[in-house]
């Protein structure tokens, strides 16, 4: 009789146990997932750095001259040190271009976009900071008389 009563109630419990966790992870209601929306990316701010001129060698004749103006993408942060630290910059660009041209391999007495923004933009960085700029952006880049 012992045994039985023994069983039996070993037998309730483990009813009981597998019931009420077959409850409680197939049956009950689950706990909504609270998502986090990210954060929007911040709005890009966009600081104009007067025109400079960029000097292009030539071979036995006066230097090319092309008039640059560009842009600085960057946040509201970055707006505000690089702003304060703009004559630091535009002298830090001008001694780079002038010393190194932004000139196409393929020919030399033409302006190189792309050689340009990337030079703009590490100069940028090493003045300011990594985290000062995203982007150079070339507004305008016109020749000067021959």
């Amino acid at each position: 009789m012992n045994k039985m009563v023994l069983f039996g109630g070993l037998a309730v419990l483990l009813l009981g146990g597998g019931g009420g966790g077959a409850y409680f992870f197939l049956l009950a209601p689950k706990a909504e997932k609270v998502e986090e929306k990210p954060k929007p990316p911040p709005t890009p701010v966009f600081v104009a750095i007067d025109q400079i001129s960029v000097p292009l060698p030539r071979k036995d004749r006066a230097p090319r001259y092309y008039f640059v103006s560009m842009n600085l993408q960057t946040t509201e942060e970055g707006r505000i040190k690089l702003q304060s630290l703009m004559p630091k910059l535009r002298d830090a660009y001008l001694r780079e271009l002038n010393g190194n041209p932004a000139s196409r391999p393929d020919r030399p007495d033409e302006l190189d976009i792309d050689i340009l923004k990337q030079r703009i933009l590490q100069i940028t960085h090493q003045v300011a900071g990594a985290d000062s700029a995203s982007e150079a952006l070339i507004t305008r880049a016109v020749p000067g008389p021959n």
